[in-house]
């Protein structure tokens, strides 16, 4: 809270508790730069100023601007006056502050103002010795008690503090702010990030306008060395300069990284708080010794080719082994490994199918050939994970070295698939004929059970089998067909209802529950046609209408009869 005393401005900070930290961690906090009567008054100024104003009589004003706090007068009728202004003094006109100079809007202080509360990102950036001090907070300044006759100077404004930098060459400390009561009261207390490489706020990319206080003068410390100018509008932007800070503090060598377009390591270190240690050494001293196990014309090389960090990985590692691979090579070999599960749960070892794809690639034909290597070799990678999932399935014995490697890999893509096709013909076709032996039984005791039905006019058929349920969702075009092997395993009953002059022509279904319950019964696409002269969709005919309360009582006297049979 901003606290008046004749032109004199500070924050009220709250008791800090910290018993939890460490003697050095507690140094940074209590070290932490306060904020002054200057740092109010430059956070006042990065506010929208308004200028609210009384009218006192004809032609003159009070006035008070909100970015100097000052008060002044106006009277239009005196030409003399140093105030005087050319526009008239009105609600929602502009003005110059004759103090600072700034061009505002004018307020009436007597009307009620709604939507004057603004909220900003701010970051004070402050320096003592060789520390650099970031204090990250939201601020939000309420403009909506100046609407009132006799408003009070004193802005209104709240600081949420957010996170605390502490920044030394090679080390960082980096604190969230919580609040709590103690036996202290109120108290503020400081909780050490250990991902460190964080944005100043947790909302990300917010919709509140950021504004930066003494960012200048970072000139003068260990962070001008940093880079950052390297990478402003790529993939460092305005909300995470003190992301990069921070990394630059702990990791020097990020410099480097940034001037050599090393983005896509740049961006794991900042955005995924990941090092790449397999390849890269941040706490390198020198460029030579930032990437492992590389020269520099290998270094030149990758960064050209723009090459990913885990294709990097597995050229370190074949150069550990004492073989020479290009990246090209690794390339693929990465592609084999991360993304073709196929061919590990084949048993191939991926330098042997390798080796093997590049053979296919010399002799494919030219008219199935891509436009260049890299894209004919992963499409025939593709082709072999392809082949060995279906091979798998209809028990293709990868050991053999003519089923891992056959001669023809198109030829044998197309006779694997061939073949789990024909089996998965014959398993659906062995399932649907035990379904429709088991289902017999079933079949038997429906017809039985609804033989003792009749209404005028209907004729209710019980399913021969699943085919033909399937069928009478194919003719009435409803999904009554994804209830087929429901219907023969006894999970619900599917019947058809047809007019008794037409037996073999579909026109309704209808399903009932295992309670004898009816769940729904429908006709030529669920009835949602709609009549070609109306336009109206159509409606059930009444006679189903009728023949479904009918239904659903006989259903209910067959329910209880078969009670009283039980109770005799």
């Amino acid at each position: 809270m901003w606290k008046t005393d004749e032109h004199k401005q500070e924050l009220d900070i709250f008791p800090v508790y910290t018993d939890h930290l460490t003697p050095d961690q507690r140094a940074d906090i209590e070290s932490f730069p306060q904020l002054n009567a200057n740092d109010c008054k430059k956070i006042n100024g990065c506010f929208t100023p308004y200028i609210f104003y009384k009218r006192t009589s004809a032609g003159r004003y009070t006035c008070f601007c909100t970015n100097c706090n000052k008060e002044y007068k106006v009277n239009l009728n005196d030409v003399d006056d140093i105030y005087h202004v050319q526009d008239e003094v009105r609600h929602g006109y502009r003005g110059v502050c004759p103090y600072c100079k700034v061009n505002a809007e004018y307020k009436s202080a007597g009307y009620k103002q709604v939507g004057l509360a603004e909220a900003i990102d701010l970051c004070v950036y402050k320096v003592v010795d060789d520390l650099v001090y970031i204090f990250a907070a939201v601020v939000e300044k309420n403009y909506n008690l100046y609407s009132t006759d006799d408003y009070d100077r004193e802005p209104n404004i709240v600081v949420d503090i957010k996170k605390m930098y502490v920044l030394r060459k090679g080390r960082a400390e980096v604190y969230d702010v919580g609040y709590a009561y103690t036996r202290h009261g109120f108290t503020a207390f400081f909780r050490p990030i250990k991902k460190k490489i964080c944005g100043a706020f947790n909302d990300g990319f917010a919709s509140r306008p950021k504004r930066y206080l003494y960012k200048e003068t970072l000139r003068n410390t260990f962070l001008k060395y940093s880079g950052i100018d390297f990478v402003k509008n790529g993939y460092i932007t305005q909300f995470d300069q003190e992301r990069y800070y921070t990394a630059y503090a702990m990791y020097p060598i990020l410099e480097m990284a940034t001037k050599m377009d090393c983005a896509m390591f740049v961006q794991d270190l900042l955005w995924r708080n990941k090092k790449n240690y397999k390849i890269l050494d941040w706490s390198a001293k020198s460029p030579k010794k930032f990437f492992k196990h590389l020269t520099q014309n290998e270094v030149k090389t990758i960064l050209e080719d723009h090459t990913p960090a885990e294709v990097i990985e597995v050229y370190q590692d074949f150069k550990r082994k004492g073989k020479k691979k290009d990246l090209f090579y690794c390339r693929m070999y990465s592609y084999i490994i991360d993304y073709c599960t196929s061919i590990e749960k084949a048993g191939v070892d991926p330098e042997q199918a390798l080796e093997y794809l590049r053979k296919v690639m010399k002799h494919s034909p030219e008219e199935e050939r891509c436009e260049d290597d890299h894209s004919e070799i992963r499409r025939l990678v593709k082709l072999y994970d392809d082949y060995a999932n279906i091979g798998l399935k209809i028990g293709y014995d990868f050991r053999l070295k003519n089923i891992a490697f056959p001669r023809d890999l198109n030829e044998a893509h197309d006779n694997a698939v061939e073949n789990f096709n024909f089996m998965e013909e014959e398993r659906k076709r062995k399932e649907a004929a035990e379904l429709e032996e088991a289902y017999k039984p079933r079949y038997k005791k429906l017809c039985k059970k609804y033989k003792g039905y009749s209404y005028p006019g209907i004729q209710l058929v019980v399913p021969e089998n699943a085919e033909s349920i399937i069928k009478e969702g194919k003719d009435l075009r409803i999904c009554v067909g994804g209830y087929a092997s429901r219907h023969c395993s006894g999970v619900t009953t599917i019947l058809f209802i047809r007019k008794p002059s037409d037996l073999d022509k579909s026109w309704f279904t209808i399903e009932i529950d295992n309670a004898d319950h009816i769940v729904q019964c429908h006709g030529f696409k669920n009835e949602q046609v709609k009549d070609p002269l109306t336009g109206k969709k159509l409606e059930k005919p009444e006679i189903i209408k009728a023949f479904e309360v009918n239904f659903q009582e006989w259903l209910n006297s067959q329910k209880k009869l078969t009670k009283r049979r039980k109770a005799s």
